[in-house]
């Protein structure tokens, strides 16, 4: 979902600052967040850097600023963006042995044959906690009342978002929060913890290291939120409500309910 306007203006400048900061620090983390886990490589030598990099990403803002970040970090280094399926189809005939592949918070589920042409792993940036698998975490938070919520850095994997973890960021949600601006923190949450790993990312050519951290068993897939925006006949005025303020705002999402095989769609 397209971060709104206002915000993305704030966050822009005060990444752009983190951005340059973290560059001149050399990689070390410039963030107040909770940090769960630092990002590190399994040697502390420095191989050279992967001599092409695709980035899967769903906006173009976000493209262009972790391109401009990657070339601040390693200038030889060649970033292919991509943007959907057919981006991946055509990009795939290009992968060589020092290709790597990451998507940042991209919906697009990049297919099981081509992460088996990579040599070495594919990252995923997630825009939700281990606890919140699947594409609409930020909805199922608000639904179970979340106190904290985060980013996640993980190895991709089939199903998806199951790999192994190698970072994770948190910070505290207030009671009532909407779900626009969860989707903006959680959008920056992002964002700052691609800068703790940017140099990890774009130098060394091992995998991260690997933090000992599981997903959780809460589902928050496609098929989850459908199920949970079909309403019973006898739900209750605070069910209902609760179920409208996180369900019933994701972009496409209607509350329904059936009657005689038929589907009747609630109004916002």
């Amino acid at each position: 979902m397209p971060i709104p306007r206002g915000v993305m203006t704030v966050v822009e400048g005060c990444l752009f600052q983190l951005g340059f900061g973290l560059i001149r620090s050399g990689g070390r983390a410039l963030l107040s967040e909770r940090k769960i886990g630092m990002v590190e490589t399994t040697s502390s030598r420095q191989p050279a850097a992967p001599d092409r990099l695709g980035l899967l990403c769903n906006e173009v803002l976000d493209a262009n600023f972790l391109t401009a970040i990657l070339y601040m970090v390693k200038p030889e280094l060649q970033v292919d963006v991509l943007f959907s399926a057919k981006d991946i189809e055509a990009w795939a005939p290009s992968i060589t042995q020092k290709t790597r592949l990451i998507a940042f918070c991209s919906s697009v589920v990049v297919p099981a044959e081509i992460l088996g042409k990579l040599a070495r792993p594919a990252y995923n940036f997630h825009p939700g906690p281990p606890e919140y698998p699947g594409k609409h975490p930020v909805a199922f938070a608000l639904y179970d009342g979340a106190t904290t919520f985060g980013a996640t850095l993980h190895e991709m994997a089939f199903p998806v978002d199951s790999g192994p973890i190698a970072g994770v960021l948190q910070f505290p949600v207030p009671p009532g929060s909407p779900y626009l601006w969860l989707m903006a923190r959680t959008h920056q949450a992002a964002l700052h913890l691609f800068l703790q790993s940017v140099v990890a990312l774009a130098r060394p050519s091992e995998p991260l290291n690997h933090l000992p951290i599981s997903w959780g068993a809460r589902r928050c897939g496609q098929k989850a939120l459908d199920e949970a925006c079909r309403l019973p006949f006898d739900i209750t005025t605070d069910e209902l409500e609760r179920r409208r303020n996180s369900f019933g705002q994701v972009p496409g999402a209607n509350l329904y309910v059936m009657l005689q095989n038929r589907r009747f769609d609630l109004k916002p």
